[in-house]
Order: C-alpha cells, then sequence, then structure tokens
C-alpha cells in the first residue's frame, strides 16, 4: 500500500518535477525502493493511470459543447450552426406571463406552476374564455 500512494503521489507531483519526489520516508520506503519508482515513472513521462488510458485527450470546446480546431474556431462552423437552430426551436416560449387572446387579460404564473393554474376547468376570470384562449407573451415589458 506504501508504494501505490508513493506512486500516486509521484504522478500528483506532475511531470516538471527533476528530482526524487518527497514523502517516501514517512510511508517506510527505502532509498532504493524510492528511487526505482520515481525512475519508473520519469520513464513513462509521469503518466496519470486516466492519460494513459485517455492518451491525454487535447481536444478544446467552446461553452455551447462545439469543437474547436487549433486556432480556436470552430472545427464544423455549419453543424454548430444546426445544432443552434434545432435548440432554439426546442426551447419554445419560456414566459411566465399569459395573456387571454380574447379580452387581453394577463396572468402572470409562476415558472414550473403553469399545471397548478392552467388546469382542465381553467377559465379566463374576466371573459371565461377557455385556457386554450392563452398564449405565452416573450415580448412583455418590452418597449
Amino acid at each position: 500500500m506504501a508504494e501505490a500512494s508513493y506512486r500516486a503521489t509521484i504522478l500528483a507531483a506532475g511531470k516538471k518535477q527533476s528530482k526524487l519526489t518527497v514523502g517516501w520516508e514517512v510511508l517506510g520506503l527505502s532509498r532504493e525502493t524510492a528511487q526505482r519508482m520515481y525512475d519508473e515513472e520519469a520513464k513513462q513521462g509521469f503518466i496519470s493511470e486516466r492519460e494513459a488510458m485517455y492518451g491525454g485527450q487535447k481536444r478544446k470546446y467552446d461553452k455551447k459543447g462545439n469543437q474547436l480546431n487549433d486556432d480556436g474556431k470552430l472545427a464544423d462552423p455549419e453543424e454548430a450552426a444546426a445544432a443552434a437552430k434545432e435548440e432554439a426551436a426546442d426551447e419554445g416560449p419560456v414566459s411566465n406571463v399569459h395573456e387571454c387572446s380574447q379580452c387581453g387579460f394577463t396572468l402572470f404564473v409562476a415558472q414550473g406552476r403553469e399545471d397548478k393554474f392552467f388546469g382542465a376547468n381553467f377559465e379566463c376570470p374576466e371573459c371565461g374564455a377557455s385556457k386554450d384562449q392563452f398564449t405565452a407573451r416573450d415580448d412583455f415589458g418590452e418597449e
């Protein structure tokens, strides 16, 4: 267990180390054992198991998950545009302002509570219109 701990310590110290990593004494290892382990890891380039398994992936992505090339530009602009268009179509209205198309009565509903306010028997309190006459207003308050 001490050797596994020391090997993890060596890898955690990073690739720029140039001398024997400290901590081997505390773990009860001999200097020879510590030096052997250090040399083994140095020979492999201080590569962690994760880096060995995944190859030290160097791909870069923007905030929306689109892959970038080495210049920092979109690797496939057409795919990114198609994904953005699809995402915009999926979103739909996100307003919590609903307006009766018959009389203009405006209802402010807490987001996520639409089902509570627009139950099966909902009618406009002003004109009695059914719930299908209410539309979400994304432009409320914009002039």
